[in-house]
């Protein structure tokens, strides 16, 4: 009953629980006639029972079942551990983050406090009526209680409301967005950032990670390309971004050799090794056993600063 009047947007993305293929607006039409109905014969014949059928069908209909938050990418091929995917894709997680964590506190909902608080006070009400209703032997402050009962308790009762939030997803897709958002970016103009998602599932793709990576202009076939990832490290409960970036190549292309010769950014930590046929050059933040695991915005934007830099010096051959 909370959900009817929710935006375009919103309506692809709510998921009902009886006929999940009858469109928003044929749903509230329906529901609407059906309610409507019922109360129609209650009032010309007095009896609750009279048209509890069709209010019961019709507020049935209503009744929300959870939050699709999974995201369309496409064409998705098993065998591919990382899709990329358009940007407008990437960022949108976080707003479907967003939009669950505003629906999941719905009044309608008993998994939070605003849900139990209301769930009490509307049966408080609904008690108090019907309780005057059979004092006054009054059948229509009895319908009016067995009514309210019909068509609000039951959002109540179907259970608490199911969303898939992965806070340690969106957490890095916000690192991303404040690294990649900024206009002050001179260095980064002129290359090309594609966005990934890794996706598990099968017919329900959803999204487990997220990384980017930037192309340079006339880069050499053997170089892979440059990419950023954040990991999350969990302190006390709590969990902390950690950006690093790698320089990927075939094996062959001396990466190794750019790894003996680069001095990097103050506490910025350098490594390279061999992965099946690739040479992998990783910058990150250095760490120590107490700290160090915790990249801020400045520093992230330090470690891709001089990430782009190595890359556009040694990514072009001739």
């Amino acid at each position: 009953m909370a959900s009817l009047f929710i935006s375009a947007e919103e309506q692809g993305i709510v998921v009902f629980r009886l006929w999940k293929s009858l469109t928003y607006h044929k749903r509230i039409g329906l529901s609407f006639i059906l309610i409507l109905s019922g109360f129609v014969m209650q009032y010309a014949m007095t009896s609750f029972f009279a048209g509890c059928v069709p209010i019961l069908f019709g507020n049935l209909l209503l009744i929300v079942k959870g939050y699709d938050n999974r995201v369309n990418t496409g064409k998705f091929s098993p065998s591919a551990a990382w899709e990329k995917v358009d940007k407008s894709k990437f960022f949108e997680v976080e707003r479907l983050h967003r939009d669950m964590k505003t629906w999941d506190r719905s009044v309608l909902d008993i998994s939070n406090w605003r849900g139990f608080l209301s769930l009490a006070v509307i049966s408080a009400i609904i008690g108090v009526v019907f309780f005057k209703g059979a004092m006054k032997f009054d059948d229509t402050l009895m319908i009016i209680a067995y009514d309210a009962a019909l068509l609000l308790l039951p959002h109540w009762l179907t259970g608490i409301r199911s969303t898939l939030i992965k806070p340690n997803l969106v957490l890095k897709i916000k690192g991303f967005k404040r690294l990649l958002e900024e206009s002050n970016r001179p260095w980064l103009a002129g290359h090309e950032v594609d966005y990934y998602m890794m996706l598990s599932g099968e017919e329900a793709k959803i999204p487990d990670d997220v990384k980017i990576r930037i192309n340079v202009k006339n880069q050499h076939k053997d170089f892979l390309g440059l990419y950023g990832q954040i990991v999350t490290n969990q302190v006390s409960g709590t969990a902390y971004p950690y950006f690093y970036v790698v320089l990927v190549a075939r094996k062959g292309f001396g990466l190794e050799d750019v790894y003996q010769t680069y001095t990097p950014p103050e506490k910025t930590t350098k490594e390279f090794k061999t992965e099946d046929d690739v040479e992998v050059l990783v910058i990150r933040q250095t760490t120590t056993k107490t700290s160090g695991y915790h990249t801020k915005n400045k520093k992230m934007i330090s470690i891709l600063r001089a990430g782009v830099t190595l890359a556009d010096q040694v990514a072009v051959k001739m």
